[in-house]
């Protein structure tokens, strides 16, 4: 790879290690600080946070250098990391807004960089390579988020849940360092008059004139509600339908991000990549089957087996999803693109977050295959869709 690509990859490596350790370490302190309701409550802050500054991150991301951009997000990154360890020194019901506020601007500031990274990557991928490459990527980010969890929880034991924010907060500034070293994707492509509302609708009527970008864009946010589904229904399956403990949980979830990694790492090679390129719909229907499939499971072993096969098909179809958004949308509306994906993948999770709240009565298993049902209908729709339109 050229130095470009190099830097990139290392770019997301430690940008998805700083993902990482940002799930361990606001929730630590916050158990700290006020228990697990105050755990909640950050986990709900950084969310709306990223939720509700997407359609300006978009914005931000197409009207400006794309570098600075990409800069100013780990630099605001940074800051959010600053905030969440001085949570500890202060009062606890001002360290708890501090921290919550802390959360919420370091989500800000990875919305800001990740719209910024995917428009210089389209500058510097040409076409033909970007699924390949993002998947590649993808690899890395596994990577990073896996070293991540592990290593901020060795840090809170050695240097304190403080000093160890203070030391991520250098690493985001490291990442503002590399961006500068990657030349290309430094172009602006929205009209200084033009304000976000107006820039928004402009992508949104992009979507609407071009099938095979809403459908990626669709695509992308069923691919990451399967993600959510997991994360919510796996701890309840594994204790009332497995009858396992957390030995079980951790498991399930180790050997399934170990099997997704390499089913991602295998694909990327360029022969294999070309063949599922054009198949993120297979992939996602897959991807949803599985969860049918899982949802069946009693004893651990079988649960094993058929929980990486799933970690494979969806950590797959994410990585299709995206390497095809970044294939077939115009590189000057992609920050904007990807807002609106952002926004529509957070409106599925309220949905999937919520669901256990209307379901009442239903288990986490009944629970999985109605969602692993969805998917699959949802790709259906989409591929029939597809295929009336002649994209």
């Amino acid at each position: 790879m050229s130095r470009d690509r190099w830097t990139l990859a290392a770019i997301s490596l430690l940008s998805f290690f700083l993902v990482g350790t940002g799930i361990v370490l606001p929730s630590w302190i916050a158990f700290q600080l006020g228990g697990s309701k105050l755990v909640g409550l950050v986990l709900l802050s950084s969310s709306l946070a990223g939720l509700l500054f997407a359609p300006l991150a978009g914005h931000i991301v197409d009207r400006t250098d794309r570098r600075l951009t990409g800069i100013r997000g780990q630099t605001v990154r940074a800051l959010g990391f600053l905030l969440v360890g001085s949570s500890q020194h202060l009062p606890p019901d001002v360290g708890a807004t501090v921290l919550m506020f802390g959360s919420a601007v370091g989500a800000v500031g990875f919305t800001l960089h990740n719209g910024a990274f995917s428009g210089r990557l389209q500058s510097i991928i040409p076409v033909n390579e970007r699924v390949s490459f993002f998947m590649r990527l993808s690899v890395a980010r596994q990577i990073g988020i896996a070293v991540g969890t592990g290593i901020a929880g060795v840090s809170i034991d050695w240097l304190g849940s403080s000093a160890s924010a203070f030391a991520l907060a250098a690493i985001a500034l490291a990442c503002a360092g590399l961006e500068w070293r990657v030349r290309g994707g430094t172009d602006r492509t929205v009209s200084a008059k033009s304000g976000v509302a107006a820039g928004i609708g402009e992508a949104a009527r992009y979507l609407a004139a071009n099938p095979a970008s809403l459908i990626a864009s669709i695509t992308v946010g069923v691919s990451f509600a399967v993600i959510k589904t997991t994360n919510l229904l796996l701890p309840g399956f594994v204790v009332d339908t497995l009858r396992g403990d957390s030995a079980l949980f951790g498991t399930l979830e180790m050997v399934s991000a170990i099997v997704g990694t390499v089913a991602v790492a295998t694909a990327s090679f360029r022969a294999i990549a070309k063949r599922i390129e054009r198949r993120p719909l297979v992939l996602l229907a897959f991807a949803g089957l599985s969860l049918v499939v899982f949802s069946f499971s009693r004893r651990s072993l079988a649960a094993l087996v058929l929980y990486s096969i799933s970690g494979a098909a969806w950590s797959l179809a994410r990585s299709a999803a995206n390497g095809r958004m970044l294939e077939v949308v115009d590189p000057h509306l992609i920050g904007r693109v990807q807002a609106i994906t952002t926004v529509l993948t957070g409106l599925f999770g309220i949905v999937i977050f919520l669901m256990p709240q209307w379901l009442t009565l239903g288990t986490e298993a009944t629970l999985y295959w109605i969602c692993g049902v969805a998917v699959v209908g949802a790709s259906l729709l989409l591929a029939a869709w597809s295929g009336y339109r002649g994209t």
